[in-house]
């Protein structure tokens, strides 16, 4: 493999590892478990109660993402702390996501949730952190440490790479939304819901690595997104700026934060009007169609912003906009939206291809830290630290 993409193939193929291996953990340890919150889910939906996503941070976003797969199957959702939260109502849910399980605010409105008689389900890589006892359920995700199922080589790769993967948290949250995966599934399952649990997530990690295979296959494009973000590591300049629509939007957050973890120059949404010419902009849209990232991307060619495309469709209106594009695959319900233009997302929708995006800029993350040789502690200082 070349130098040039080496700590990107590393990274990705160890979140690729570390989740093939926590869902393998998750059957085995936490069967009951798993059983029990789909029961409470199913429950949910049939009495009309509300889920209620807590978090902080990237946390919370993956809690979001979660509830966007459970809207889907026709759940009522709410985000705690949003403008449009609903009220929490005895027997609600409150899906709680926290690596550390400590999360202040997290753990507060937890508590508020509690006293209000909604029953709580954690996420959460600490055992017998204020989280886990707090909740009725919890799923345990993986954390800092590198189980010791994984291939000896693969262990290996994390002690030379460490630094880009585990500040914050990048492989809990990703394994949450392989959980998210897995149980939007098995709730609509007819048969056995473990059955479908797996089966999903196996499905999202293959659709994964035959997209890794893609990307290394065209590894001229991805290097050119590569090189032009590590430059900005010391000069501050190009700004960046992230778009998606849904699920992709969430996908775009998550990695904005992480971009900005490496002292890159990210910009909201908000601050659109500050764009200049020379600046990068970001679109994920599987089917390269949806409306307000093109307008983004639209925007950005008018302006003379360099646009980078990840998509699953190469032939997509934003596919022939950009400067670079990144082709991700995708599962085959979601290829034959693309071909019919006809959305269609029943149970069988899986997310395929934003977990790829997700995995694929939290990869660049990884190399760009390893050009620059940046510190674990250096990325943390730039986290936010204000619950």
């Amino acid at each position: 493999m070349d130098e040039e993409l080496s700590a990107f193939k590393d990274a990705y193929e160890l979140l690729l590892t570390i989740g093939e291996v926590h869902k393998k953990r998750i059957i085995l340890n936490q069967r009951k478990e798993l059983l029990d919150i789909i029961d409470l889910l199913r429950d949910a939906k049939t009495n009309g109660k509300v889920i209620h996503i807590a978090g902080m941070g990237r946390s919370r976003i993956a809690g979001m993402i979660i509830g966007e797969m459970l809207k889907i199957l026709g759940y009522r959702v709410s985000i705690m702390g949003e403008t449009l939260a609903k009220p929490v109502r005895r027997d609600d849910i409150v899906l709680a996501v926290s690596a550390s399980g400590w999360t202040t605010t997290t753990c507060i409105m937890v508590e508020g949730a509690i006293k209000l008689g909604a029953k709580i389900i954690a996420l959460t890589a600490t055992p017998r952190s204020k989280l886990d006892r707090l909740a009725d359920i919890t799923l345990y995700l993986p954390g800092r440490g590198v189980p010791e199922e994984i291939p000896y080589e693969i262990r290996q790769i994390t002690g030379r790479h460490k630094t880009p993967l585990t500040p914050m948290g990048t492989v809990s949250e990703t394994n949450a939304i392989l959980m998210g995966i897995g149980i939007s599934q098995a709730i609509m399952s007819v048969g056995d819901p473990i059955k479908k649990f797996e089966e999903a997530i196996t499905k999202t990690l293959e659709n994964a690595r035959r997209s890794l295979n893609q990307i290394l296959a065209e590894k001229e494009e991805i290097i050119k997104i590569i090189s032009t973000l590590s430059a900005g590591v010391k000069n501050k300049d190009p700004q960046i700026f992230l778009v998606g629509a849904g699920i992709c939007k969430l996908v775009a957050l998550m990695t904005a934060i992480r971009y900005q973890h490496l002292a890159l120059n990210v910009l909201g949404l908000d601050d659109w009007k500050f764009r200049k010419k020379g600046d990068i902009l970001i679109v994920i849209s599987g089917s390269g169609e949806s409306v307000i990232p093109l307008v983004y991307a639209q925007e950005a060619k008018e302006t003379g912003i360099k646009v980078y495309a990840i998509t699953a469709n190469k032939e997509s209106t934003l596919a022939k906009k950009a400067d670079v594009v990144i082709h991700l695959l995708d599962t085959a319900t979601r290829e034959e939206y693309l071909k019919l233009k006809i959305r269609d997302e029943k149970p069988a929708f899986i997310p395929a291809f934003e977990y790829t995006a997700l995995i694929t800029l939290e990869s660049t993350v990884a190399q760009i830290a390893e050009n620059h040789g940046i510190l674990e502690e250096e990325m943390r200082s730039l986290h936010a630290n204000i619950e």
